[in-house]
């Protein structure tokens, strides 16, 4: 029988699994969308100018797989923090990136899932937007430790006072 005092632990548990499929699924999805069309998602990297040209198309590429393989370690319940803290990294470096690009009058489609959407100021700000929330479910999920094996000894083990 479950006490009280661990059903809201219980229910967090449960919130911070769905957090952590919901962010594997968007990584695993986004990750291949780019790894499926690395030359288009090269391309559309060229406009933010932060990289010499010559290195874009690797980038690319790593930046896939880099996306793939958090996506995969937020799903694996024992190296799961690892994830977190990937995507976590990944959604600020992209916050940061789109925020430069809009103080710079650098307006450009992010190109995150493969849509070709039309270049907007507003499009930009929905996606930092979705990258602040991606960032803090990326957080919650690393920063929440449930208290694993948490039980009342009643074994008779030393210290416990009885069998």
């Amino acid at each position: 029988m479950t006490s009280p005092s661990l059903a809201p632990e219980k229910l967090l548990r449960w919130i911070t699994v769905l957090i952590r499929v919901g962010l594997g699924a968007i990584f695993l999805y986004a990750g291949a969308v780019k790894a499926t069309a690395s030359e288009s998602f090269a391309l559309a990297l060229v406009p933010f100018s932060i990289l010499p040209d010559a290195w874009i198309g690797t980038f690319a590429v790593v930046l896939a797989w880099t996306e793939i393989a958090a996506g995969v370690l937020i799903l694996l319940p024992k190296v799961h923090r690892l994830g977190s803290a990937l995507i976590l990294l990944l959604a600020l470096t992209f916050i940061g990136v789109l925020t430069w690009a809009l103080a710079n009058d650098i307006i450009v489609s992010c190109g995150c899932f493969g849509q070709d959407e039309t270049p907007s100021a507003a499009a930009m700000q929905m996606a930092i937007l979705r990258d602040v929330g991606i960032a803090a479910a990326a957080a919650f999920a690393l920063a929440f430790r449930p208290a694993e094996g948490r039980r009342r000894d009643r074994s008779g083990s030393p210290g416990s006072g009885g069998r």
